[in-house]
C-alpha cells in the first residue's frame, strides 16, 4: 500500500535584486528619517512653502553643501518611492503584459526624473542674470497649478468618499475594512502616503526644474502653493512625510528588534499615530496664519 506523505512547504528565500530591494527600502529609509524630515523641517515649520523663492533657492545653493544634501534627499527619495510603487505593481497587476507595462513605466519615470533632478541642481548657475529660455511661456506654469488643483481635488474626494464608506458601515454595524489587527491598518496607511507623496515629489521635481529654465514661473508657481485650496493638500503632505518616516522606523522595529518589535507593535502603532498628529499641528497652525 502506497503511503502519501504530505510535506509543509519551504519558505522561498530572497535573493539577488528582491533582497537588495528589501535592503535598499530600509536604508534608503533611514536616511530618509534625516533628509525628509530636515527637508520638511526647513520648508514647512521654518519657511512656508510659498517662500521657497527663486531667491531662497539660490541663497541655499550658494553653499554646495546643501546642494549635496538636495541631491541625496532626491536619489533616496526618488529612488525608495519608486521601488515601493515597483512592489505595489507587483502586488495589484497579475497580468503578465501590463505588468511589464508598468515595471518598465516604473523604470523611465525612475531615469528620467533622476536625470532632470541631478541636472537641476548641479547646473544651476546662482550668479547667472538670465530668467530663463522658457520665462516668458505662462501657460508653463499654468499647466503645473491645474495640476496641482487636481491632485488636491482628487485627494480631497477619495478622503470624503472613504469616510462617508466607512460611516455607512459603522452605521449598519459592520467592521470598518475588514477584521484585522492593527499592523494591517498601518500597512494599508503606509502604502497610500508612500504613494502619495511620491507623486507629489514627481510634481515637485518638475517644477523646482523651472528655476533654471524660467525663474518667474518658478515663483508663480511657489506663490500658488498658499492658494486656499492647496492649503488642506499642504497640510497632509506634512502628515503623510512624518507618518510614513516615523512606521518607516516602526518596521524596522519589528524585522530588528528580536521579540521586542512584535511585542509592541499594538502600542507602536498608537504612539506613532499620536506623535503624527502632534508633530503636523505647528506646521498647519504656520500655513494657515500665513494664508490669512
Amino acid at each position: 500500500m502506497a503511503v502519501l506523505t504530505l510535506q509543509r512547504p519551504q519558505a522561498q528565500r530572497v535573493t539577488g535584486g528582491e533582497l537588495f530591494s528589501w535592503y535598499f527600502l530600509r536604508v534608503s529609509g533611514v536616511a530618509l528619517v534625516v533628509l525628509a524630515l530636515g527637508h520638511i523641517f526647513i520648508t514647512h515649520y521654518l519657511n512656508v512653502p510659498a517662500e521657497t523663492t527663486t531667491n531662497f533657492v539660490m541663497a541655499r545653493w550658494r553653499n554646495p553643501l546643501w546642494r549635496t544634501f538636495d541631491w541625496l534627499l532626491l536619489m533616496m527619495a526618488l529612488w525608495h518611492g519608486l521601488n515601493g510603487l515597483r512592489l505595489s505593481v507587483d502586488d495589484y497587476l497579475h497580468s503578465p503584459g501590463w505588468r511589464v507595462a508598468a515595471q518598465a513605466t516604473v523604470w523611465m519615470l525612475a531615469l528620467i526624473f533622476t536625470a532632470l533632478g541631478t541636472v537641476t541642481i548641479f547646473t544651476f548657475l546662482v550668479e547667472q542674470q538670465d530668467r530663463g529660455a522658457l520665462n516668458d511661456q505662462r501657460w508653463i506654469a499654468t499647466a503645473i497649478d491645474w495640476s496641482l488643483v487636481g491632485v488636491a481635488l482628487l485627494t480631497y474626494f477619495a478622503a470624503a468618499a472613504l469616510l462617508i464608506w466607512l460611516a455607512s458601515i459603522l452605521a449598519r454595524g459592520g467592521v470598518p475594512l475588514y477584521w484585522g489587527d492593527v499592523g494591517q491598518y498601518a500597512w494599508v496607511l503606509h502604502r497610500a502616503t508612500g504613494i502619495g507623496v511620491l507623486f507629489f515629489l514627481l510634481v515637485h521635481i518638475v517644477d523646482i526644474a523651472l528655476i533654471g529654465l524660467g525663474r518667474d514661473l518658478y515663483d508663480e508657481t511657489v506663490a500658488f502653493y498658499a492658494t486656499p485650496i492647496l492649503i488642506p493638500m499642504e497640510i497632509a503632505l506634512v502628515g503623510a512625510v512624518i507618518y510614513h518616516a516615523l512606521n518607516g522606523i516602526r518596521i524596522l522595529l519589528i524585522d530588528f528588534w528580536r521579540g521586542g518589535g512584535t511585542r509592541y507593535e499594538r502600542p507602536l502603532f498608537y504612539a506613532m499615530l499620536l506623535l503624527t498628529v502632534l508633530l503636523v499641528l505647528p506646521s498647519a497652525i504656520l500655513i494657515i496664519g500665513h494664508a490669512l
